[in-house]
């Protein structure tokens, strides 16, 4: 009985096996692509129309693209054989993807995609299925296909509506969303009650424009994202005031598509700052430039010019110094309007970026020699019939050399990133054009402060010690300041003369070339990151060295298994940095910044570096240990 019973099961499951083979319809793979497989099935069952599932299986490391790839990629299609009423394709939210700084949209390991046949479909769907899929390398693969539709398939409704359940809402997510447009930029605003968790955002194709990685900022409720633009042929970006973007919005799995049109930008800084507290900045910032050491030995060598003055006349004392305020004032407008023509023809944006120039560099060496020269009492111009002899001027009733002694100090100026500086001149070189102007005056009075309070009160010059031999000691330190400061400028034109630099002994840690696609793949596998963004010319990039990333203590936390160390030099022009730069609100060296699994989002350093700040940044990166 029961050897009867058990050739009746095997019968029941041999006459199973065809039946469930047929309702399971195979994965189709090719000859010139085995990284990818793909499935297509129809439904019948819903009344009026006729659903499909198209399933893409993909091997590690390899994806495929969403509807808008994004800078590199095809997009899937289908080309239906004979005629087919009209199909609707539902796109699941997708992922982004960052490669050698190209930024693109897609999928990776299996997506689902779901469609739906309006109308009376033909009994049987055939077609050619076009899949680009990309690792190293990318292949665009044709696959055939014929299904016929059915409603025999029992997982189908359960796999369609999961399936759906990847499509972005139409609403639910946002409050309210905005976007708008400014140079070479796209901004998005969008307010959520609750806040944001892990936002994401992607952009759907504009005519004309290619959209890059997006710089998302969260603020409590408010997220603003800014999204470099720029038209394909690296020519310029194009306007997109007045047209329409669609874009997902998605945060902690709930995404939502929306068409906006798109506007005027706001032009508020990157930090969402009052515009009084930007201009505070820009004040103290242009008052501690006086402090630097690249200004200093300027300032030094205008109060030892007061002591040649034999009677000290306060008249005499004020205009002099009202003179070099005109020129530290008409310096900083002058580099405003090199800011502004930048701006209109889409150039690169940088504060101390003329000392990438190697003619500025060598003009200013010729100039420092000069400065130091007349110093030693080796020979001294009076005439201002030159800029350099103008620079060398000493006393005398004429004001021009005091003019350009106050311009002179402004360049001296650029290479330094004082506090309260860099958030400024961000903001400056972002916003509006009159505000733009207004912050680099306010650059301008910060700096002038000192020169104006000597303006302002003669009487303090005049309580300067009296002539004496401790003249020429000053004078003969000032001249070597200034020689010092020649030297330096004179180690600027190193690489450009193709000459290798020597590292510092110093220097243990092994950095690596900073990329998009660095960061990414060391918080794939879950290691902290260390970025440095300097310059050779960049004065306080070699404080912060001293003072915090030269420290033993810094220099064994930079060395740890689980940090990668990404250094950025943007001694030459390089688009690369310039554009990483801008994608974080940056416009200055140095900057640095620390990501890791505790600061996804990364977190940027103070200008002035540290070891306590590096060190516990780096602490902080690490997240908590599950």
């Amino acid at each position: 009985m029961m050897t009867v019973f058990r050739q009746a099961l095997l019968c029941l499951l041999l006459l199973w096996l065809p039946v469930s083979w047929a309702a399971e319809p195979s994965w189709l793979r090719s000859p010139d692509n085995d990284h990818a497989s793909v499935r297509l099935r129809a439904d019948t069952s819903a009344v009026g129309e006729t659903r499909l599932l198209l399933d893409v299986k993909l091997e590690d490391g390899w994806k495929t693209y969403w509807r808008s790839p994004g800078e590199g990629g095809i997009a899937p299609s289908i080309a239906w054989k004979g005629e087919i009423p009209t199909v609707d394709w539902f796109w699941p939210t997708p992922a982004r993807f960052e490669v050698a700084n190209i930024t693109t949209q897609g999928y990776h390991d299996r997506v689902t995609f779901p469609m739906v046949v309006r109308g009376r479909s033909p009994a049987t769907l055939s077609g050619v299925l076009t899949l680009s899929t990309c690792s190293n390398v990318c292949l665009l693969t044709d696959f055939p296909f014929s299904v016929t539709p059915t409603a025999q398939d029992p997982t189908f409704a359960h796999d369609y509506a999961q399936a759906m359940g990847q499509i972005p809402l139409a609403s639910g997510l946002t409050d309210s969303l905005h976007a708008g447009a400014r140079a070479g930029e796209l901004v998005v605003e969008a307010q959520r009650a609750g806040g944001w968790t892990a936002p994401g955002l992607y952009l759907d194709a504009v005519e004309d424009a290619d959209f890059g990685m997006p710089q998302i900022q969260v603020d409590g409720e408010t997220l603003r994202a800014t999204v470099p633009v720029h038209d394909g042929w690296g020519e310029g970006a194009p306007d997109l005031r007045g047209k329409s973007v669609t874009l997902v919005l998605a945060d902690n799995g709930v995404a939502q598509e929306s068409r906006l049109a798109i506007g005027e930008a706001p032009a508020i800084d990157n930090a969402s700052l009052p515009l009084w507290q930007v201009a505070l900045m820009a004040l103290l910032g242009g008052l501690i430039l006086n402090l630097m050491p690249c200004v200093l030995p300027v300032l030094g060598m205008k109060l030892g010019s007061i002591l040649l003055v034999e009677e000290k006349s306060r008249r005499q004392i004020r205009r002099q110094f009202l003179a070099s305020v005109a020129g530290i004032l008409v310096s900083f407008m002058a580099l405003a309007l090199l800011m502004t023509v930048l701006r209109l023809t889409n150039q690169a944006l940088g504060w101390g970026i003329q000392f990438q120039n190697p003619w500025f560099i060598g003009v200013m060496v010729l100039v420092m020699l000069t400065f130091s020269a007349s110093l030693f009492g080796w020979f001294e111009f009076r005439l201002p019939s030159a800029m350099t002899t103008t620079l060398a001027t000493h006393g005398g009733n004429g004001l021009s050399g005091h003019f350009w002694q106050g311009a002179f100090a402004t360049l001296l100026a650029t290479p330094c990133s004082a506090p309260f500086l860099g958030t400024a001149v961000a903001v400056a070189l972002t916003a509006s054009l009159p505000t733009l102007w207004g912050l680099f005056i306010a650059l301008g009075l910060g700096m002038s402060l000192p020169w104006l309070l000597v303006a302002l009160r003669p009487g303090l010059a005049l309580h300067l010690p009296r002539p004496g031999r401790w003249m020429n000691i000053l004078r003969r330190l000032l001249g070597v300041m200034m020689l010092g400061s020649a030297i330096w400028l004179a180690t600027l034109l190193i690489p450009h003369l193709g000459l290798a630099g020597q590292s510092s002994a110093k220097e243990s840690v092994n950095w690596q070339p900073l990329s998009e696609q660095a960061i990414e793949e060391a918080l794939a596998q879950h290691k902290r990151v260390f970025i440095d963004v300097t310059a050779d010319w960049c004065i306080t990039c070699k404080v912060n060295k001293y003072n915090a990333l030269h420290k033993d203590d810094v220099q064994a936390a930079l060395q740890q298994p689980d940090v990668v160390a990404l250094r950025g030099d943007w001694t030459l022009p390089s688009e690369a940095i310039t554009e990483f730069l801008k994608k974080r609100g940056q416009v200055a060296v140095p900057y640095n910044q620390i990501y890791g699994p505790g600061l996804p989002e990364g977190q940027a350093l103070p200008t002035l570096l540290t070891r306590d700040a590096v060190l516990q940044t780096l602490n902080d990166a690490k997240g908590v240990t599950p």
